[in-house]
């Protein structure tokens, strides 16, 4: 979610209690896990936020209220100058697909510049024909990781195109299962090392150390498929080898 930075200095935002401007923020947060460009059925609004300050959103303003209420629903005013919209993230992702098919983003420059997807596997490239190059401490995995994993359980697949180590940093102890559950939560294909890198890019979001990470990545891939896809479409899984 975006917000102008003075946003709480403008009057009809500090006007308000600080528990209504609470739920302007959760608004624009369930707007965007809903896709709905901040548009919510009556019924929806009415069950998800307090009436009153849903009251308290409509009347902000008389004539350019932060929250309009009309036809049945109660809509994000100016959603759009904001929030990306349903239509934005659809050609944003159909975009980065094309990419994909293509081989990754093409420079954004006449420099050079590498697309993500060529810069994540070119390190991949170098990790796995100079492993003694990683020290120890940026290998490191947690005891209780290390315990449920133990080095028979890191799956043949991940010793055959990618690197062992790269896996065991990432807390992957089934690459194929974790593999399968993000293509089927993206409906698009995903190679070892994207798995990897998405699984490690979930994890980051986590307020606590994850330390069964297969497990983790499962459960947000079932409550927030949507987060999931976007985060593939964002660091560009699809052109990842």
């Amino acid at each position: 979610m975006t917000f102008p930075i003075d946003m709480h200095r403008h009057p009809k935002v500090s006007r308000l209690p600080v528990a209504v401007r609470w739920t302007f923020f959760e608004m624009n947060g369930e707007a965007r896990l809903a896709d709905n460009d901040g548009v919510f059925t009556e019924a929806e609004a009415e069950y998800l936020f307090p009436v009153k300050h849903l009251q308290a959103l409509v009347s902000s303003h008389p004539e350019r209220p932060l929250v309009v209420r009309e036809a049945g629903t109660y809509s994000i005013r100016d959603y759009a100058e904001h929030q990306q919209t349903k239509a934005e993230r659809e050609q944003r992702a159909e975009t980065n697909r094309e990419n994909g098919r293509r081989g990754g983003r093409p420079p954004k420059n006449s420099s050079g510049t590498d697309s993500v997807s060529t810069r994540l596997q070119t390190e991949a490239n170098v990790t796995q024909k100079n492993p003694e190059s990683e020290s120890e401490s940026e290998l490191e995995i947690p005891d209780d990781v290390t315990k449920e994993m133990g080095s028979s359980q890191v799956p043949s697949n991940a010793r055959s195109g990618l690197d062992p180590n790269r896996v065991r940093a990432a807390g992957v102890t089934n690459l194929a299962s974790v593999r399968s559950t993000l293509e089927a939560t993206c409906g698009e294909p995903v190679s070892e090392l994207g798995a990897v890198l998405l699984a490690e890019a979930i994890c980051s979001k986590a307020k606590r150390h994850v330390s069964k990470v297969d497990a983790y990545v499962a459960s947000v891939c079932r409550r927030t498929p949507e987060e999931v896809k976007s985060a593939y479409f964002d660091l560009d899984i699809g052109a990842v080898a």
